[in-house]
């Protein structure tokens, strides 16, 4: 495959421009105009002086003093929107932050081209981290050279790797070269004991000097691959033995800033389309169980012994989830869990020991320190596995025709979980190969009934790539171990999947599915990975921001052409956790390091471009800080600039008050404002808009079947019930949804970033059933305890509201269910009996509705909500009356397998006992690729019927009657609860 590369994206053309700015000034015929072998001034010493001259280096000779670096560096932080440094912070070192995935390599080997044409500097040396990097470096510049040959004809260059044991040899040639040179150097071929390193011993072939004399000679330019690696002092000292002219640290996560020219964030990223959509998929135990589940986390010796539980815990609303308590010696777990009655039976701590870390529970055993019971670990896993083999076919039977190859990337707790007894890929038999070969030969079946062009072999869609561990002995077999990702065995498997990446592009390799054990270092990335599945926890403070980086990347075809339709480009990370606690701990780790979410940064409005400017200039930071301090007077946004409650731009007449230099910038300001929300669903308010009607959906074939199943009409006929109170709370029972058993529930949903935080929303949902046998509960006492009635009355109610089947299976949510239900009657709230019957004839003629639609007026923004799939609607501009129904419809918008949806026009009524009704979103969804639902919802804050009033439950409980006669699933949708 030959990768294609654009030479005019103005992202990279900035980052390039931000460097070679900084020697704005240096003449480029300096190396005639000095003698490195006699100019002092930069060469620090008479010795480097001497050895320049005795092996002829023809090294970048820098001729500006700090003070002309520092203004060109002030000037470049102003037009990028970057605080302006006083001084250089650490001499001439230069960061440039890129989020992964958008052409970091290239736009560093481009400055090196370009520096070489401004002002012949010729002498460059890479320093990365790992060979991983190494690895995926010296690809790169193999793969552009063509590409750079056609941008720089009139540049030479060579390229090295120092590496193996004629290393030391390449020094010379890179030192008297008077062309371009790059030479590729991993940071431990630097650091370390002084007498033991290679590049630090005399050689004869070297003239008696050492090959750092060599390089050290020329004041190499050194571009610092993922700096953050390489911080520690050793390194830092290595750095300075190499005497280099100055230094450009790229990386997406600089841990240590010094002096910044270019910063491309995330959110930056993402707005531009850079990289792929984040598509989180979460696989969660859901509901709660009566067995008890216990983890030991943690055993501490002081001040006294006690060990830290991850137990199931019932919270004040009477709903359960996992919490990590302290306990100590004879501690009772029903007490520390909040009185989870899954913890009775006298379970209390009866031992503590620190050496080895345990603890021994009565009645459960002894427990280990990372060990579990009660889980359900095993159907969790397999539930991710299965999502991610699923997902996988499904964008592969998108993309296939198109020339995209697609790969899934699993990361796992340990290499048995793979390999299990066997030594390789033929015959690894552990629980995660296990399980894949069984979920992949059933989905494939599923998926692709006429044959496929995945492989049909689920071993031969698979591969693992872990560190190499070889046994003792003569003709010891290669075996694979479990590793912490930094070592030399590590290295040798990046190195092997880096030079498969290419091969891992093209469709004559089935590889689909690739298992790595501590893949999560910088450099391992493949533009073809649209599914990652995390089989093991997220434990670090990047780990997320470092796994979605492995992915990020934009696709290729197997033309080698970037692929930049953000239909297609989405990542979908299959998470052991829920996607509201993923996209929650990717902002914090964004924050953490440094990327602006939620606030208006002094800077923001730098990149405003100058109005009637030829030069392309920008408002550059100065002016971007009287503007912020404009906006703080105003009382738009605080001291930190959070925006504040007048910011309503949507409002009639509402304005900025700008000054007079700065007014023609007010939409630009107020858009950038508006993306820099610390709220996101806070909407601007009141502006007018037109709302374009889709008047060809209505004329679908498909359209005209919905709307005449959903306008069918009915008749109602009030009992009056005077049954006791068994009966009234027997029906509530049964008109209650369906309690789900313990169940996986799989989320594919979006993460989107913007400036006001990450953001979420659900493309498709679906749960797995965890059918076992477990304890249950005494539901007679317990609902006795929370009703006050007698254990016969509840008796004779379960009895007859033949629910008991859901006991059996969700027992803790069931009785809380039941509890409602009692209480309410209780509490004579109970909307009375209603019967439908359908009659002839439609509440609606689509007729009425075209003629509706065709006449609409224009609305102001804070009434409606701008579709970006237009083609699943009738207005472009959706109609809301609360953020309840903001959220939904963003929600349907964003949903895959949402076909249609939209808001009910308020002439579509429902008469009722209490009034008519007015429902609100008639949907359309597809399952499974053919079957299609026809779904009207109500969005309320809550599907708590006691937290509404009673004249809405009365309309619902109606609709809810005449949708059941006319056979459409009808439901209210609550935040957290969408029941789509």
């Amino acid at each position: 495959m030959q990768f294609q590369f654009d030479a005019h994206q103005q992202y990279q053309q900035d980052a390039i421009s931000a460097v070679v700015d900084l020697f704005d000034g240096q003449p480029e015929d300096a190396n005639q105009l000095i003698s490195g072998l006699h100019e002092q001034r930069d060469y620090g010493s008479q010795g480097m002086l001497d050895m320049s001259w005795e092996i002829g280096a023809q090294g970048n000779n820098l001729v500006l003093d700090d003070d002309t670096i520092l203004a060109n560096l002030q000037k470049v932080q102003d037009r990028n929107g970057l605080d302006i440094n006083t001084q250089l912070i650490d001499g001439k070192q230069f960061d440039i932050e890129m989020e992964t995935g958008t052409g970091k390599t290239y736009v560093y080997l481009r400055t090196a081209y370009e520096l070489s044409q401004h002002y012949h500097f010729n002498k460059f040396i890479i320093l990365v981290p790992s060979v991983a990097i190494r690895e995926g470096v010296k690809s790169s510049i193999e793969s552009m050279k063509a590409h750079f040959k056609e941008l720089y004809p009139g540049v030479n260059i060579n390229d090295t790797v120092y590496a193996g044991s004629q290393a030391p040899n390449l020094v010379r040639n890179f030192t008297t070269a008077t062309t371009l040179q790059i030479m590729i150097l991993t940071i431990d071929s630097l650091r370390g004991k002084k007498d033991t390193l290679i590049m630090n011993q005399y050689r004869d072939s070297l003239d008696g000097h050492r090959p750092i004399d060599y390089l050290s000679a020329t004041r190499p330019i050194v571009i610092m691959d993922e700096p953050q690696n390489m911080e520690s002092e050793l390194s830092k000292i290595a750095l300075q033995d190499l005497n280099p002219m100055c230094v450009l640290r790229y990386s997406a996560t600089h841990r240590t800033h010094r002096n910044t020219v270019y910063r491309l964030d995330p959110l930056d990223a993402h707005q531009l389309g850079l990289v792929k959509t984040i598509v989180v998929s979460s696989a969660e135990e859901m509901g709660s169980s009566a067995k008890p589940y216990i983890k030991l986390v943690e055993v501490q010796r002081s001040p006294k012994f006690a060990v830290k539980l991850e137990l199931v815990c019932k919270k004040k609303d009477g709903t359960y989830a996992r919490r990590v308590v302290k306990a100590h010696q004879n501690d009772n777990l029903e007490r520390l869990s909040g009185d989870n009655s899954a913890y009775a039976n006298n379970l209390r701590i009866s031992g503590i020991s620190v050496e080895p870390e345990m603890v021994e529970i009565t009645n459960c055993g002894v427990l280990h320190v990372g060990e579990e019971i009660g889980s359900n670990k095993e159907s969790v896993v397999r539930a991710m596995i299965q999502e991610t083999i699923s997902e996988h076919m499904r964008k592969e039977s998108q993309l296939h025709h198109l020339g995209i190859k697609v790969l899934s990337l699993f990361f796992i707790d340990k290499v048995a979980s793979y390999l299990g007894t066997g030594h390789n890929n033929l015959d690894a038999n552990g629980e995660f190969v296990q399980m894949f070969d069984d979920i992949y030969t059933h989905e494939l079946a599923k998926w692709f009934t006429n044959g496929s062009f995945m492989p049909s072999n689920a071993q031969d869609a698979r591969s693992g790539y872990f560190a190499q561990m070889k046994g003792k002995g003569k003709g010891a077999t290669m075996t694979f171990k479990d590793s912490s990702g930094k070592t030399k065995a590590d290295d040798d498997a990046y190195e092997l999947i880096m030079k498969d990446k290419a091969r891992l592009l093209s469709m004559d390799e089935p590889v689909r599915f690739i298992f790595s054990h501590s893949a999560l270092r910088e450099g391992w990335d493949n533009p073809n990975v649209f599914q990652i599945c995390t089989l093991r926890e997220m434990s670090t403070e990047t780990e997320r921001r470092q796994t979605i980086g492995r992915g990020l990347r934009l696709p290729l075809n197997q033309q080698g052409e970037r692929i930049r339709d953000k239909g297609i480009n989405q990542l979908t990370v299959i998470a052991n956790e829920s996607y509201e606690s993923f996209a929650s701990a990717l902002q914090h780790e964004y924050q953490q390091a440094g990327v602006r979410i939620g606030t208006v940064s002094q800077t923001a409005f730098a990149s405003i471009p100058l109005l009637d400017n030829e030069q392309k200039a920008k408002l550059g930071t100065t002016r971007s800080r009287q503007i912020w301090q404009h906006l703080h007077e105003q009382g738009f946004i605080n001291e930190i600039g959070e925006v504040l409650g007048m910011w309503r731009p949507q409002e009639s007449g509402f304005s900025l008050h700008l000054p007079d230099e700065f007014k023609a910038y007010e939409t630009d300001i107020i858009s950038i404002v508006s993306s820099c929300r610390i709220e996101s669903v806070v909407k601007s308010k009141k502006a007018r808009v037109h709302r374009k009607f889709n008047g060809n959906l209505y004329l679908s074939p498909e359209f005209e079947e919905f709307w005449e199943k959903i306008t069918k009409r009915t008749t109602y006929r009030v009992e009056y019930d005077s049954d006791q109170l068994i009966t009234k709370c027997v029906k509530r029972i049964q008109a209650t949804p369906e309690i789900p058993p313990i169940h996986i529930a799989i989320t594919r949903a979006g993460v989107e970033l913007t400036r006001g935080g990450a953001q979420t929303s659900v493309m498709a949902r679906r749960e797995s059933e965890i059918v076992g046998a477990q304890p249950l509960p005494d539901i007679l006492t317990r609902l006795q305890e929370a009703t006050l009635l007698t254990r016969k009355t509840i008796a004779e109610i379960l009895r007859r509201s033949d629910r008991l089947s859901e006991f059996i299976h969700n027992p803790n949510d069931f009785i809380k269910m039941v509890t409602t239900c009692i209480k309410e009657e209780l509490a004579q709230v109970i909307v009375e009996g209603i019967q439908y019957e359908e009659i002839s004839g439609s509440i609606y003629e689509l007729r009425q509705l075209m003629e509706d639609g065709q006449a609409e007026k224009d609305r102001f923004e804070d009434q409606v909500i701008k579709i970006e799939h237009t083609n699943k609607t009738d207005f472009d501009y959706v109609v809301l009356d609360s953020a309840i129904e903001e959220q939904f419809a963003r929600e349907l918008d964003s949903r895959e397998d949402i076909k249609v949806f939209m808001k009910l026009p308020d002439k579509y009524r429902i008469p009722t006992p209490v009034g008519d009704y007015n429902p609100g979103w008639a949907i359309i969804k597809q399952e499974h690729g053919q079957d299609k639902l026809y779904l009207i919802r109500e969005t309320k804050s809550t599907r708590d019927e006691y937290k509404r009033r009673p004249t809405e439950n009365a309309k619902i409980k109606a609709a809810m009657k005449h949708y059941q006669v006319i056979d459409v699933d009808y439901a209210v949708a609550a935040p957290g609860a969408w029941g789509v």
